[in-house]
């Protein structure tokens, strides 16, 4: 039996598709086939999915809510596996606090509102951050007004490791700092995790959402085909050095005279120069994006002797 054939035999008759087009999954809206593709819809399904790919030595590659992925291949190999475990269950529930369990296929803007509405503190400011738990964690997103990381209220989770067997690890394993876990070198797979919430009086909690989306609304790109903040910030030792008044990646773009400019369906908002917008009707094209890219790049390095890096997750 060839690939497709043994993928479709393990995970189900029909479930698995080949040269699927991911445009609907990618909230960047790329032009990206994935040589195979499958939806996990419980944790057996991912588990089996991950496993499967590992078992057939073909790479795999997690989508959950498309938000912080540059896709800038026109095919991604291996088998792609959007990641629909979503699963919210309380584990103990104390005077003070509440302990859930968050699988790493439920949305971030789903958790938000299901959490205020139980009167759980602990993600609120995050109201309006796409994307699911699993990228949340693997790239320990965060919000800066004020500063507060998906990561903070995390005691424990489950990871797939390398070799496809699961473990239990405590916060500590994950060594989060900024825009970085330890999953981006292990390449563990965060399957869920357990939380611990503090309890609040939901209407405060749904103050500070709508003041964290207010925010948003102002200061970035709201309703748009992007792929969040592109690139990351630059370090304080850089800032200081340069003489900068900020350390943020878009005021180097603004700097350079890109806000707004573009190559083919993608332009630098002009919100915020951080973020890659798909003005496109049609699905963008990979190689338009890199062009942008390196464009950014190039400027940003020649003015100011800085390399930008990706914050997005490039496939």
């Amino acid at each position: 039996m060839n690939t497709h054939e043994i993928l479709s035999e393990t995970l189900g008759k029909d479930r698995v598709l080949a040269d699927k087009n991911l445009f609907s999954y990618l909230t960047l809206r790329t032009s990206t086939v994935a040589e195979y593709f499958f939806e996990a819809h419980t944790k057996e399904d991912l588990l089996l999915a991950i496993r499967t790919a590992k078992k057939l030595n073909i790479p795999f590659t997690m989508i959950g809510g498309g938000s912080n992925i540059a896709a800038t291949k026109n095919k991604i190999p291996g088998l792609v596996i959007k990641n629909n475990y979503a699963n919210l269950e309380l584990i103990k529930d104390e005077k003070e606090y509440a302990e859930v369990l968050v699988s790493s296929g439920y949305t971030i803007t789903l958790l938000v509102n299901k959490t205020i509405e139980k009167g759980w503190g602990g993600f609120e400011h995050h109201e309006g951050l796409p994307g699911t738990m699993g990228g949340a964690i693997y790239m320990n997103s965060k919000w800066t007004h004020p500063w507060s990381y998906v990561s903070d209220p995390l005691i424990s989770a489950n990871l797939l490791d390398a070799s496809g067997e699961l473990k239990t690890v405590t916060r500590d394993y994950f060594n989060f700092a900024y825009d970085y876990s330890i999953l981006q070198k292990t390449h563990e797979v965060f399957i869920d995790g357990v939380f611990r919430l503090e309890k609040k009086d939901p209407a405060i909690l749904k103050e500070q959402s709508h003041e964290t989306m207010l925010y948003r609304r102002q200061t970035q790109p709201f309703g748009e085909a992007t792929c969040g903040c592109f690139f990351r910030n630059i370090s304080k030792e850089d800032q200081d050095r340069l003489q900068l008044p900020t350390s943020s990646s878009g005021y180097l773009i603004d700097q350079v005279g890109m806000k707004n400019k573009g190559v083919g369906a993608f332009v630098i908002s002009p919100v915020h120069a951080n973020f890659i917008i798909n003005t496109g009707k049609m699905e963008g094209n990979t190689a338009d994006l890199l062009q942008l890219v390196k464009e950014i790049k190039e400027k940003v390095s020649q003015k100011f002797g800085i390399q930008l890096v990706e914050e997005v997750v490039v496939v």
